[in-house]
């Protein structure tokens, strides 16, 4: 009997430790907070929830999909270890609560507590401002943590992204008795961030062993310092190049609104190295720069090599659609969006709306509207304004109506909207209403932009007086150029001169180069008859080397967008135009 129980013992022992590996993986392999939360029912059945190894493990897979849930479970536990409150402190100081971060540190600090270890400290110091940091820093002494490099290593993070503290950074590097790679790039990274890009290249050559983050470092600092020859010269020495390597250079010339350099590099990359990242930053490029064609021609050139596009890739080329009234492709991005079953969210729907509205479709873009569910005041004010972008002003302020019924609140974007739709639709009566409105009821102040738009509406309808009253009575608004080009239109369309006169000078002080106001107040002397101040004008733009500069239209033929200059004769679409 006895020889029977030695052999028993290592067989039950295996097998619990097989089930228990088994309900660890499980933990492991669950993304979904419902799943997570039958689990953690099972696991509770099963008592097996006392295990510190199950109840970490579960709090761990929760910490980055439901840490409401995680934080549910940590205030459960009767006695959480040190590695329980890391989960949650490392969970909190990558969200927009640092301050729970730093709530439970302060619970460590508790006699009874477990104590915090190399492990807590990076986490709090990225939660806390400088000032708190230093209180931090001074506990590190406390826990024998002061010569850690790990916790050091955060420290030179948290007082560099302060700027100012930057020497105290210094100094914790100098004290340092140890270092690692991390510590010269934190260093590196920081004094380039601060434009200290001599200081951090002395520290970049001082490093005794550098790794490719060394370089990507180097190279992104001196592109933030517009240094771009010395960013090429480092690239081109770089012995190894990884994705952000690339990425990084290419990200750099598109921020310096030098595309061709950047799509240089890009066609350059390795093909395996090409990730979403590095396609949008061409596409983003592209975008900024009103490179709209470019944007589309990289896009099929990403699907090509069937990588997934994200939401940024999508809003950015339903822009470029837009830009381009490329409607056809626009479609596509729409049921490419439909077939992968991409839940709309404002910025992905306001693009649609746009998209379609834009390409001159408003039945598809107010489709797109009725069917999303959750409409926030930038869905409300994409289609409010592009129904009145499109002279359908009475259907923008019925859609006014109805958002005024939800609990949604009507912002500066929206009056500028309603106004913009009145501007286009010749609603006088109904602009000067909502002009009153969005101040006296809402309590919000009008901008330029307001008074420019219903300096435009009073002067469409020939209120030249009233718009001028209108002006001068909010002298201290910085009016835009549009605003007195609207004032300058009016006045030359009505043979005003002496309102052409009024308007011009101060739209010409704000760009001298315009050359539809000198053609405007040229126009507008020829109509009164007032030929040397005609002739004078046309002599200033002479002086100034202007000319009137040709339209420029475009046209989407079988999915290709093409561009053309109005009296052209070289253009083989003109007759299909």
């Amino acid at each position: 009997m006895s020889s029977t129980v030695p052999c028993a013992a290592p067989a039950f022992s295996d097998q619990r430790r097989s089930r228990s590996h088994q309900w660890l993986l499980l933990l492991e392999l669950c993304c979904e907070t419902k799943e997570l939360s039958q689990l953690h029912s099972t696991l509770v059945k099963l008592s097996l929830i006392r295990n510190p190894h199950f109840s970490a493990r579960l709090s761990l897979s929760l910490s980055t999909i439901d840490l409401s849930y995680a934080r549910q479970l940590f205030d459960q536990n009767p006695d959480p270890n040190a590695f329980a409150y890391n989960i949650l402190i490392k969970a909190y100081s990558k969200t927009h609560r640092p301050i729970e971060a730093l709530t439970l540190f302060s619970h460590m600090l508790d006699e009874d507590s477990p104590k915090p270890n190399k492990m807590t400290f990076p986490f709090v110091l990225k939660s806390c401002s400088v000032e708190t940091g230093r209180q931090v820093h001074a506990a590190l002494f406390k826990y024998g943590l002061e010569t850690d490099v790990y916790v050091n290593n955060a420290l030179i993070s948290m007082y560099m992204k302060a700027g100012s503290c930057f020497r105290n950074a210094m100094k914790v590097f100098d004290r340092m008795p140890q270092r690692d790679v991390v510590t010269w790039n934190t260093v590196i990274a920081g004094l380039a961030s601060l434009g200290l890009v001599k200081e951090a290249r002395d520290m970049f050559d001082a490093m005794p062993e550098r790794n490719v983050a060394s370089w990507n470092c180097l190279i992104d600092g001196y592109f933030k310092q517009g240094l771009i020859e010395l960013a090429r010269e480092l690239f081109d020495r770089a012995p190894v190049k990884d994705v952000i390597t690339w990425n990084t250079m290419v990200n750099g010339y598109a921020s310096l609104d030098r595309m061709e350099e950047g799509r240089d590099l890009f066609d350059r990359m390795p093909m395996g190295l090409k990730d979403l990242t590095s396609f949008n930053l061409v596409i983003d490029g592209y975008s900024r720069n009103e490179g709209f064609e470019k944007v589309l021609e990289i896009f099929h050139e990403m699907r090509g090599l069937e990588i997934c596009p994200d939401r940024f890739t999508l809003v950015s080329v339903l822009s470029a659609c837009s830009n381009l009234s490329a409607l056809e492709q626009g479609k596509w991005v729409h049921l490419y969006v439909k077939r992968l079953n991409i839940k709309l969210d404002a910025v992905l729907t306001t693009a649609l709306i746009d998209m379609y509205a834009k390409c001159g479709n408003m039945e598809r873009a107010l489709d797109v509207f009725v069917h999303t569910e959750k409409k926030d005041i930038s869905v409300w004010n994409s289609v409010i304004s592009n129904l009145g972008l499109h002279g359908y002003g009475k259907e923008a302020l019925e859609f006014f109506f109805q958002l005024l019924e939800t609990d949604v609140c009507p912002d500066e974007i929206t009056f500028l909207s309603i106004l913009t739709a009145c501007r286009h639709s010749g609603l006088v009566e109904e602009g000067r209403m909502y002009f009153d409105l969005m101040s006296r009821k809402y309590d919000i102040t009008p901008k330029a932009k307001h008074y420019g738009c219903m300096v435009d509406i009073l002067c469409r309808a020939g209120l030249l007086d009233e718009a001028k009253a209108l002006i001068e009575a909010h002298s201290g608004e910085e009016f835009s150029v549009a605003t007195w080009g609207a004032l300058l239109d009016a006045a030359s369309r009505l043979g005003n001169v002496e309102m052409g006169e009024y308007a011009a000078k101060p739209l010409l002080e704000l760009d001298p180069k315009d050359t539809r106001c000198y053609v405007a107040l040229s126009n507008l002397y020829s109509r009164g008859k007032e030929w040397d101040e005609s002739a004078e004008v046309r002599k200033q733009m002479r002086r100034r080397g202007m000319e009137k500069l040709p339209g420029c239209s475009s046209i989407e033929v079988n999915g290709v967008v093409h561009e053309f200059q109005v009296g052209s004769a070289f253009n083989t679409l003109d007759e299909i135009v």
